[in-house]
């Protein structure tokens, strides 16, 4: 397997699209982000994703941020990872083909979910992805978010066959369903034979999904707290699991907030933490501010947290 279609081990962040006020792309504050990630230790974005308003994006919109972003940071061991609204096997496959044009090394796939699992089959999962990822000019990642997609769910067995497909090379895992986590984290001929790498999508459970073998996070919390985030995994790995369940305490708190506001909480935080951006909603219908009573219910961890960063 060639290092280009392996998703090294890491903290990812799914970063959100900066708009102006008059809904156009804020690419200045974009890259200002990017290379602030980058210069925290980041191992890559995920760019016009779910958390990037993808579906409120055209096409051009999406190429503009993965190509304004690889050339803002071309270091090559930062990944972008494009993101891109469900569709159509070749609307899919021409988007893969003009995002590696714009620079991005990997492509995030949502399991389309429109019909929902009463007649969404895991063989028809199957079938999608092997169409999908046939000749796929970036090496994919599924993204299995029940949540996103009308409670459409890959089963653990099915990624049997998904993760040897030869350009599926990981999965990230938005949901807490620790049994998948498990039995794909310890599936040694999946990891080992096809390079395929589970990583969890909720900073929330990091250490439990380490514990079981998952190879790291793409989770939103990252973009506010990136040396946080970067912290837990270094003790982890050092050991010191009482200092990272300390951090992972703040962590899974702040995170609960992200899971409540989504995009606009966020975006909310970012402007509170480092002044980014313009406006802090998203563009319509996703254009109502976050409610700062539900923020202010994780406000005293939210300081906390932010001291801690500060401080690494």
């Amino acid at each position: 397997m060639i290092d280009s279609f392996v998703l090294p081990r890491g903290i990812y962040t799914p970063i959100p699209t900066y708009f102006k006020k008059d809904y156009s792309l804020d690419l200045e504050t974009q890259v200002e982000h990017a290379k602030f990630l980058h210069n925290a230790g980041i191992n890559g974005l995920v760019v016009a994703g779910s958390m990037g308003e993808s579906t409120h994006l055209t096409r051009d919109e999406r190429l503009s941020l993965f190509r304004t972003l690889r050339e803002a940071v071309p270091d090559p061991n930062f990944k972008i990872i494009a993101g891109a609204p469900s569709g159509p096997v070749e609307e899919i496959r021409e988007e893969m083909r003009l995002a590696k044009e714009a620079g991005a090394d990997f492509s995030i796939i949502l399991v389309p979910g429109y019909f929902g699992p009463n007649l969404i089959s895991q063989e028809g999962i199957i079938e999608y992805f092997e169409l999908v990822s046939k000749d796929s000019p970036l090496p994919i990642i599924i993204y299995n978010y029940p949540g996103n997609c009308n409670g459409v769910d890959i089963k653990p067995e099915t990624f049997e066959s998904l993760g040897k497909l030869p350009a599926i090379v990981a999965v990230k895992l938005t949901h807490f369903n620790l049994a998948t986590y498990t039995l794909l984290g310890q599936n040694t001929d999946l990891i080992e034979t096809y390079n395929f790498r589970p990583f969890t999508g909720l900073g929330q459970v990091l250490i439990p999904s380490l514990s079981v073998g998952v190879f790291g996070a793409i989770d939103g919390l990252s973009g506010m707290f990136p040396k946080s985030m970067l912290k837990i995994l270094e003790l982890y790995d050092a050991g010191e699991l009482q200092k990272a369940q300390k951090i992972q305490y703040l962590v899974t708190k702040v995170d609960e907030m992200v899971t409540a506001l989504n995009v606009v909480g966020v975006k909310y935080s970012l402007n509170k933490l480092y002044g980014y951006g313009e406006t802090l909603t998203g563009r319509p219908p996703l254009s109502k501010p976050a409610n700062l009573e539900v923020w202010k219910k994780y406000e005293i961890e939210f300081n906390e947290l932010a001291k801690l960063e500060k401080s690494l």
